[in-house]
């Protein structure tokens, strides 16, 4: 299960231990169809530079500029691009970002995540962190059984 912290003035973090190879950990985020079978129905493109757009149905949208996408770090910046309709927490998240930490471990991969600059002070905190927590589930229970659990499905 996910260890959590978040005081009144830390990022919102999550450590997970899968039982997945660190290459399908990583897979999991350097892609639209990786992003997919964890968060949601996501589009895009995985490399740094690119944007990964999340669609979360009648909620809007999450989008995010790929600043690295390496095997053993990968992070997104989140951003609202023209022309699409953002989720309602997307104007206290611009600027935030998103970093996955993949570490291969003897029983497969330790993932340190944190949404940095997802903080207590921000009015979705809440929300967010009941969403965080739920995905970061999503992330265990596709490490276990080849699916997850994104919006959705």
């Amino acid at each position: 299960m996910a260890r959590t912290i978040g005081t009144r003035t830390k990022n919102f973090t999550a450590v997970l231990n899968l039982p997945a190879s660190p290459d399908t950990v990583s897979a999991l985020f350097t892609s639209a169809a990786g992003v997919s079978r964890w968060w949601g129905p996501t589009e895009g493109d995985g490399a740094v530079g690119s944007t990964l757009v999340t669609s979360f149905g009648d909620h809007g949208v999450n989008a995010m500029r790929v600043l690295e996408a390496g095997p053993t770090r990968v992070v997104w910046e989140s951003i609202a691009p023209d022309g699409t309709t953002p989720t309602g927490h997307t104007q206290e998240w611009l600027g935030t970002t998103m970093e996955f930490d993949i570490i291969p471990a003897d029983t497969g991969t330790e993932l340190h995540f944190q949404h940095a600059g997802l903080t207590p002070q921000l009015e979705c905190w809440d929300s967010c962190v009941a969403a965080w927590t739920y995905f970061m589930a999503s992330i265990e229970t596709f490490a276990k059984t080849g699916t997850g659990t994104p919006f959705g499905a």
